[in-house]
C-alpha cells in the first residue's frame, strides 16, 4: 500500500500554453500518455457509497488495477490510501490490497462489478525536485463520460452526458508535503491555478447517476476522542474550507441563492473557529488569514443582502399589493443587483487572489502544531463560558432600536453558538453540557435576524434613492413588532444562568 498525497487544481484551458511555457516545466521534456480508464461498482454502487475507487486503466500496452480509498479534501489536498499493480483485463485480483477487512469486501463484491464510466484523457508528467522533495507534476487534459465503449453516450436519464477534465495535480513522491505547496506557489505566479476538490471518480459518479446541481450543507463537527490535539484543530479550520468548496461550482455556475448563503455561512464558521481558537494559534497565522477572507466573505454577504430583499422582504409586499408599480420596479432593481453580485463572486472565484488564498490557508493549516498536552475540551469549554459572559453583558447594555449594536450581538450570538458545535466535537464530547437554554438562543437569534434584514433592506433603499414610500411603510411596520419581542429577550439572554 502506499499512500498518495497531492495536490489538484484547475485552470482555464486557454492558459495550457502560459503554462507549459513556464519555466519549470519548458526545459525539460514532458512524458505524454493517453490514459483510458474504467471505473467499476455494483448496482448498488456499493464502492460508492463507503467512498472506494476500483478502476481498470489502459496505459500505453498495460493494464493496472487500482483501488483508492477518498476521504474528505479540502484546499485541492488529498491524502488517501492506494493500491496499483499490473492485471489483466477484465480481472480483479484484489490480493494486492494490504487492508484485510477492505480486502474481503473487495472479494465478496467482485463477482457484482460491472463498468460504470470512463475517464479519457491525455497526461503530461514531469517529475520535478523541490528541496528534498521529490514531485510529479501532471497536467490532464481528456473528459469524463458514460461506461462500455468510452463514447459520449446517452447518461442514466436518457441525456447526453461528458464534462471536460483540464487540470493539473502534484503528485509527492517523496519527501515534506509542505513542499507540494511551495511548488505550487510557483506555479501560481505565472497562471492561475484554483485547488480543484472533487476527483475525477467523484465527478464520474455524478455523472452516472445524473446527479442534478445542489447547494451543500455543512454536516455537524465531528472528531475521534482521543485525537491529536493539532489534527483535531486542523480539521475543524479544514471543514469549513471543505464546505466552501463543495458549493463553489455552484457559486460560480448557478443562480440559486442557497449556494451564497452556504458559502456565506462556511466562512462565517472559519472566521468564528478562528476567533474561537485565537489563543491557540500563531498570532501571525490570524492576522494573515482574518482579513484576507473577508473581501470573498463581503461579496458574498452584499449579494446576500439583495437576495434576501428580493426573496424574504420584497416578496410578501408583492402578494399584498401586486399592482404597485414601484415595487415592480424594486423588484427590477434587486434582481439587477444580486446579478450584479453574482457576476463579481463568478470572477473572484475564478481568480489567482482567490487561488493562492485557498493554498495559502490550506498550507498554513497543514504546518499548525499544539503542545501533546493541549486539553481541547477544556480550552473550549473556558472559551465558551468567557464568550457567554459577553453576550450577556451586550445584551443587557444594548437597546431594542440600535441596529448596529443589534447585529454585533447577534454576530457574537451565532460565534457562540457554532463555538459550543466546536466543543461538541473536541473530546471528551459525552461531557460536554449543552448552552443555557439553547431554544432561548434560537429565539433570540431568529428574532435579531429578522431585525438585521429589514434594517438592511432599509438601508438599501436609501443608498439606491428609489420612491419607495410603500416598502419603507411595510419595513417600519415589521420593525415595530419586533420591537415588541427584543426587549424581553436581551433581558432573560443577560439573565440566562451559564452552563
Amino acid at each position: 500500500m502506499a499512500q498518495e498525497i497531492e495536490l489538484k487544481l484547475r485552470f482555464a484551458r486557454r492558459d495550457l500554453p502560459q503554462l507549459l511555457a513556464h519555466p519549470l516545466l519548458k526545459h525539460s521534456a514532458a512524458r505524454v500518455q493517453s490514459l483510458r480508464n474504467t471505473y467499476y461498482d455494483s448496482a448498488e454502487l456499493a464502492l460508492h457509497e463507503r467512498r472506494i475507487a476500483v478502476r481498470l486503466r489502459q496505459k500505453n500496452a498495460a493494464t493496472l488495477l487500482t483501488v483508492k480509498s477518498s476521504p474528505p479534501a479540502s484546499g485541492g489536498l488529498s491524502m488517501r490510501q492506494e493500491w496499483e499493480e499490473a492485471a489483466t483485463p477484465g480481472i480483479f485480483d484484489f490480493s494486492l490490497v494490504s487492508d484485510p477487512p477492505l480486502r474481503e469486501f473487495l472479494e465478496n463484491l467482485r463477482p457484482a462489478l460491472r463498468p460504470i464510466f470512463n475517464t479519457d484523457f491525455e497526461r503530461r508528467t514531469w517529475v520535478l525536485n523541490e528541496g528534498d522533495a521529490q514531485i510529479e507534476v501532471a497536467i490532464d487534459l481528456g473528459h469524463i463520460g458514460s461506461s462500455h465503449s468510452g463514447k459520449r453516450e446517452a447518461g442514466k436519464h436518457g441525456e447526453k452526458r461528458s464534462e471536460k477534465i483540464c487540470e493539473i495535480e502534484l503528485e509527492l513522491l517523496s519527501g515534506n508535503v509542505a513542499h507540494l505547496f511551495t511548488l505550487c506557489r510557483a506555479l501560481q505566479r505565472r497562471v492561475t491555478l484554483i485547488p480543484a476538490l472533487p476527483s475525477k471518480a467523484e465527478r464520474g459518479y455524478q455523472h452516472f447517476l445524473g446527479t442534478p446541481p445542489a447547494p451543500v450543507f455543512a454536516p455537524p463537527p465531528a472528531l475521534a476522542p482521543g485525537a491529536d490535539p493539532a489534527l483535531a484543530l486542523r480539521e475543524l479550520l479544514l471543514a469549513q474550507i471543505e464546505h466552501l468548496q463543495r458549493n463553489e461550482n455552484g457559486l460560480i455556475r448557478h443562480k440559486d441563492p442557497e449556494y451564497i448563503h452556504q458559502a456565506r455561512l462556511a466562512l462565517r464558521r472559519l472566521r468564528s473557529a478562528l476567533a474561537f481558537f485565537a489563543p491557540l494559534l500563531p498570532p501571525d497565522y490570524v492576522a494573515q488569514f482574518a482579513p484576507r477572507w473577508q473581501k470573498l466573505s463581503r461579496l458574498l454577504g452584499q449579494t446576500r443582502d439583495w437576495d434576501v430583499f428580493l426573496h424574504d422582504t420584497l416578496a410578501p409586499m408583492r402578494r399584498a399589493f401586486p399592482q404597485r408599480s414601484e415595487l415592480r420596479a424594486l423588484h427590477k432593481l434587486a434582481r439587477q443587483e444580486a446579478a450584479s453580485g453574482r457576476k463579481c463572486i463568478r470572477q473572484y472565484g475564478n481568480s489567482a487572489d482567490y487561488g493562492r488564498l485557498l493554498i495559502d490557508f490550506t498550507a498554513a493549516t497543514h504546518a499548525l502544531t499544539l503542545p501533546a498536552a493541549t486539553d481541547l475540551h477544556a480550552f473550549g469549554l473556558a472559551r465558551r463560558l468567557a464568550w457567554h459572559s459577553e453576550t450577556q453583558t451586550l445584551a443587557a447594555h444594548t437597546p431594542a432600536d440600535r441596529p448596529r449594536t443589534l447585529h454585533r450581538l447577534r454576530r457574537r450570538l451565532k460565534a457562540l453558538q457554532f463555538g459550543s458545535e466546536l466543543l461538541t466535537a473536541c473530546p471528551p464530547a459525552a461531557e460536554t453540557s449543552p448552552l443555557p437554554d439553547i431554544r432561548l438562543l434560537k429565539t433570540l437569534l431568529k428574532e435579531l435576524g429578522q431585525y438585521n434584514d429589514l434594517a438592511v433592506a432599509q438601508q438599501l433603499l436609501r443608498t439606491h434613492h428609489v420612491d419607495a414610500a410603500l416598502a419603507q411603510a411595510w419595513i417600519t411596520g415589521q420593525r415595530s413588532l419586533l420591537h415588541q419581542q427584543l426587549p424581553h429577550l436581551l433581558k432573560y439572554w443577560a439573565q440566562a444562568a451559564a452552563a
